[in-house]
C-alpha cells in the first residue's frame, strides 16, 4: 500500500519489474507468490505485468535460440514464472500455448524438460480453461506422438507421461457410497468421528439414548465395535472405554463385542491373508483395552496369548499353512497384546503366569530364527528383534533370555519337569493323549474346545480338576 500511495513512479515500477524478474533460481517457492504480487498490482500498475511478460518471453526466445545443455535450472525458472503468470491471467493463454508449440517443434533434451514443467505448472488450467482447451488437447496428443517416435531416455519417458497425465488425468469410476439409514450413520459418525479422550462421556450419554428395544439397531451397534478396525488406533482405547461405561447399562453387549473380537482374532489366525494384518492388530489392541476396563479376565489374554504361538503350528519343522515359516506377524501380535496390557501382570498369579508364557515365547522365536529361510542373505528381520527386545523389556527387565534355539528349549524342558515332579505318582493315572510335556496338553484343550466339540464331554469325564499352580494349567484326574 505504501509503494502504491508514495513511491509509484515509473522507475521505481522498473526496480520492482527487474526484482522480480531476477529470483534465484533455487528460489522456485517464490514464484506463485511474485506472481499473485503482480496480479494484485495490475489494477493500479498495468505496465508491471506488462514488462515482467516482456522479459520473460525475451528470456524463453534467448534460451530457445541457444539450444545449449547448461543452465537448466535458469530454464525451468523461466517457464515455471510464465505458467504461474498464466493462471493469474497475466500471461495470455496464446502466448503460453505459443511457448509450448515452440519447445514442441525441437522435443529433445532440455526441451523436453521445460515443456514438461510447463504442462505441470498451468497445463490443467489450460485444459480446463473453454477457450484453450482444443489447441491444449492437440499440443499434448502431439506431445504423445513425439514420445512414440522418437526414442527417448526413460527418464524423459516418465516425465512427460506424469505431464500429460497431470493435464488430463484418465476417467475414474466413481465410487458409490453405501447409503445406510440416518440412525447407522450417527452410530458411525459416534464411534469414528466424534470418540475422542475428551468426548467419551458425551458420546456415552448419546450412546444410552439410542432405542436400545430395537435388536436390529443393538446389533448394529455390536458389530460397529467388533470392526474395530474403522476406529483410529490411538482411539482404541476410548473404544474400550466407552463399552465399560455401557456394560453397566446394556448388560449383553459387553458379552457379545468381547465374543465377536475373540472370533475375529481367531479367524485371522485360520485365514491367515496378509491384507487383514492391520485389521489383526487393532483387534489384538482392542482386547488388551478390554482387559485393562475389566471386560475380560486375564485367563482369557493368556488363552489367546498361547493361541498365537501353537495354533496350527508344526513344531517338528514340517511347513504349516496357518504359520510359514517366514511368516512372523504372530510374533507382532503377542507384542502388541503384551504392550497394551502386559504391564498389569505383575502380581500374583497373573505375574507367574506371564513368566512362564515368556518362557515359551521364547522358544516360539528361536524355532522361528532356526528355520533355512532366514540366510546371510536374507537375515531374520531386524525390526522384530527391536520389537521384542523392547517388548520384553517393559514387562521383564531382570528377565534372562534365551540365546539359542537349545537354551530356550531347556528351559521349557526345566519347567515342565518341574510341574511333573509336584504331580507325583498320579501322573501315571493321568488319561490325555499328550502326556510328554504340559504345554502340548495346553494346545490340545484349545483344539477339543473349537475343533472337536464330540470329544469335550470326553475329557470332561476324564480331567476332573483344572487348577492354576505356579502360573501353569495342571491336568489332574
Amino acid at each position: 500500500m505504501d509503494f502504491c500511495m508514495n513511491m509509484n513512479t515509473k522507475s521505481n515500477r522498473r526496480k520492482l519489474v527487474r526484482a522480480l524478474f531476477t529470483v534465484p533460481r533455487q528460489r522456485l517457492d517464490l514464484l506463485p507468490f511474485y506472481s499473485r504480487l503482480v496480479a494484485t498490482l495490475h489494477p493500479c500498475m498495468s505496465d508491471v505485468a506488462e514488462d515482467l511478460c516482456s522479459m520473460l518471453k525475451g528470456d524463453f526466445r534467448f534460451h530457445i535460440r541457444k539450444k545449449d545443455q547448461i543452465n537448466i535450472e535458469t530454464k525451468n525458472k523461466t517457464v515455471r514464472f510464465i505458467g504461474e503468470l498464466a493462471k493469474f491471467k497475466m500471461f495470455s493463454k496464446t502466448d503460453t500455448l505459443h511457448c509450448l508449440k515452440m519447445l514442441l517443434s525441437d522435443f529433445s533434451h532440455h526441451h523436453i524438460e521445460m515443456a514438461c514443467t510447463l504442462l505441470e505448472t498451468c497445463g490443467r488450467f489450460l485444459f480446463r480453461s473453454p477457450d484453450s482447451h482444443l489447441r491444449t488437447s492437440v499440443l499434448l496428443e502431439q506431445m504423445m506422438r513425439k514420445k512414440q517416435a522418437q526414442h527417448l531416455d526413460a527418464r524423459y519417458v516418465t516425465m512427460v507421461e506424469n505431464a500429460y497425465y497431470y493435464c488430463n488425468p484418465p476417467p475414474m469410476e466413481k465410487t458409490v457410497k453405501k447409503k445406510r439409514p440416518p440412525l447407522q450413520e450417527y452410530i458411525r459418525k459416534l464411534l469414528y468421528k466424534d470418540l475422542s479422550k475428551v468426548t467419551t462421556e458425551k458420546v456415552l450419554r448419546q450412546m444410552r439414548k439410542l432405542p436400545w428395544q430395537d435388536p436390529e439397531i443393538k446389533s448394529y451397534l455390536i458389530c460397529c465395535m467388533v470392526n474395530i478396525w474403522n476406529v483410529k488406533y490411538n482411539s482404541i482405547h476410548c473404544v474400550a472405554n466407552l463399552l465399560a461405561g455401557l456394560v453397566a447399562y446394556q448388560e449383553d453387549v459387553g458379552i457379545h463385542v468381547v465374543d465377536g473380537v475373540l472370533e475375529d482374532i481367531r479367524l485371522g489366525m485360520e485365514v491367515n491373508q496378509p491384507k487383514f494384518n492391520q485389521r489383526r492388530i487393532s483387534s489384538a489392541k482392542f482386547l488388551g483395552e478390554l482387559y485393562n476396563y475389566r471386560m475380560v479376565e486375564s485367563a482369557v489374554i493368556f488363552r489367546t496369548l498361547f493361541s498365537f504361538i501353537s495354533f496350527g503350528v508344526n513344531q517338528d519343522g514340517t511347513p504349516s499353512p496357518l504359520d510359514p515359516p517366514e511368516h512372523l506377524f504372530r510374533i507382532r501380535l503377542v507384542c502388541t497384546l503384551l504392550d497394551t496390557c502386559g504391564q498389569y501382570f505383575d502380581r500374583g498369579s497373573s505375574k507367574r503366569k506371564l513368566d512362564c508364557f515368556l518362557i515359551y515365547f521364547q522358544r516360539y522365536i528361536w524355532w522361528k530364527k532356526s528355520l533355512d529361510v532366514w540366510t546371510k542373505d536374507h537375515p531374520f528381520p531386524i525390526d522384530i528383534d527391536y520389537m521384542i527386545s523392547d517388548t520384553l523389556e517393559l514387562l521383564r527387565p531382570k528377565m534372562r533370555l534365551s540365546c539359542s534355539l537349545d537354551e530356550a528349549t531347556k528351559q521349557v524342558t526345566d519347567l515342565e519337569r518341574e510341574v511333573l515332579v509336584k504331580l507325583g505318582t498320579p501322573l501315571t493315572h493321568l488319561r490325555l493323549l499328550f502326556v510328554d510335556c504340559l504345554y502340548p496338553c495346553m494346545q490340545l484343550q484349545f483344539k477339543l474346545i473349537f475343533q472337536r466339540p464330540d470329544q469335550i464331554f470326553f475329557l470332561k469325564i476324564t480331567v476332573n480338576i483344572l487348577k492354576i499352580e505356579r502360573g501353569l494349567v495342571i491336568l489332574k484326574q
